[in-house]
């Protein structure tokens, strides 16, 4: 006779507690024992269980409730991740910063986040590079305020803001922003302002290193009454008039010159070369007395404020050219300003820029600063005031931008040799 299969029971049933009225066999004391001990484990199960939660909830709450804010500000999803990575949340999110700019720059990994502000600053197409961190150190140095920074950096180009360092501090810089875009003719080579931002030997300070030829002399910076140029060398009347003298580590280069622009078939000479203190104190008093002290701030320097004490500036003449021409007009100033350096040598005061100068327009005037620094002023289009504010001057303590920006700015290619080949000359131009 086949055996009937016996049905198993559901699993529930196979293991339910049998109290003892059930079952003989078990005393009720062991009866409680198990009862009590599986009821303990379902509670240990569940707190555990609870504990789980609310550790989730305190990791993903929060962290929705920081997407939910991000998303506030303008963040999308891809950058509410990059934020997270970065670990910039609660710097973001405390300060609310938030640009277009500023976004992209997370995603790209590209955020210097010790500028972060200026990135949320930023608007429109305005971006910042390794430029934009020099300036905006020495602007600080300066004086002016982040806030006051990041509105010149949205309203202006670097050209128009430069400027600011050789002017006097601007309190209110929106004036200075307003003049700015109401000129609508400046440009990297032209500018002029409606209002005056600068004031002549109002606030004046020793030159930062006298035996540098990368010091800057003007109407801020000045030379002792006693300093007098190392190795003053006297000028041969094939290149000066009677008398001329510079600082050994200019006359060469000066000579040097002079023969260049006779290769091209142009030549000139030094009129005025090195000035000591007594002989300027006697020139600015002479214009002074003839034409007013306005008059001469505009067109000499007060005793000490003088590049020509340096033993680096000259004044030059054009030779064999028609003496009714100004210089600007001559083959002698055409040649020189396109080949002057080549030799380590500047324009001092060019034209359209004597606002930030402090002095008009003097083609004739040139000064000596190395070939690196000549060719990075010429090919950046800033006065030498300008350029020694931003790139040469010693940082105060504090203020110095990290290593690598001062690399990435750095103009120097190499270090000049100590006798240097005279530079092919370029040919002069035809007059026009």
């Amino acid at each position: 006779m086949t055996q009937k299969k016996r049905k198993k029971k559901p699993i529930w049933k196979r293991y339910k507690l049998v109290w003892p009225a059930k079952n003989e066999n078990a005393g009720s004391g062991q009866t409680r024992r198990v009862v009590r001990r599986k009821l303990r484990l379902r509670k240990e199960a569940i707190y555990a269980l609870l504990g789980i939660v609310a550790l989730l909830c305190l990791i993903f709450i929060p962290r929705a409730v920081q997407s939910n804010n991000l998303k506030k500000l303008g963040y999308k999803k891809p950058e509410i991740q990059a934020i997270r990575e970065q670990k910039l949340a609660k710097t973001v999110l405390d300060n609310q910063y938030y640009s277009p700019y500023l976004a992209s720059s997370i995603v790209n990994k590209t955020l210097r986040t010790d500028y972060i502000k200026f990135y949320a600053g930023m608007r429109g197409d305005r971006t910042l590079s390794n430029d934009e961190f020099l300036l905006i150190q020495r602007l600080r140095e300066k004086g002016y305020e982040d806030t006051q920074i990041i509105n010149l950096l949205v309203n202006l180009k670097n050209w128009e803001i430069t400027p600011l360092l050789v002017f006097d501090y601007q309190y209110n810089e929106q004036y200075y922003i307003d003049d700015c875009k109401s000129q609508t003719g400046n440009s990297p080579t032209n500018f002029e302002l409606s209002g005056s931002y600068f004031t002549p030997y109002l606030d004046t300070h020793p030159v930062d290193d006298p035996d540098s030829i990368e010091k800057l002399v003007n109407k801020t910076y000045y030379l002792s009454e006693d300093f007098v140029p190392e190795q003053l060398t006297g000028l041969s009347n094939l290149y000066a008039a009677e008398g001329r003298e510079l600082a050994g580590l200019a006359a060469d280069p000066f000579k040097a010159m002079c023969e260049g622009g006779r290769s091209a078939g142009v030549t000139f000479y030094t009129t005025s070369a090195y000035r000591d203190y007594a002989s300027q104190e006697t020139v600015y008093n002479s214009y002074v007395t003839a034409r007013g002290e306005d008059y001469a701030n505009t067109y000499s320097a007060k005793a000490g404020f003088s590049e020509h004490q340096t033993g680096l500036a000259v004044d030059v003449a054009a030779t064999n050219e028609d003496d009714k021409k100004e210089f600007k007009d001559t083959n002698a100033f055409r040649w020189l300003s396109m080949n002057c350096m080549n030799y380590g040598w500047i324009l001092r005061f060019p034209e359209g820029k004597a606002l930030i100068t402090g002095y008009d327009y003097e083609p004739w005037h040139y000064r000596y600063v190395g070939i690196d620094v000549a060719k990075a002023v010429y090919e950046k289009n800033l006065t030498y005031d300008e350029f020694y504010m931003l790139y040469l001057k010693p940082w105060e303590e504090g203020y110095k931008p990290a290593d690598d920006i001062l690399k990435a700015t750095d103009f120097r290619t190499a270090a000049e040799p100590e006798a240097a080949e005279t530079p092919k000359a370029e040919e002069s131009p035809k007059a026009s």
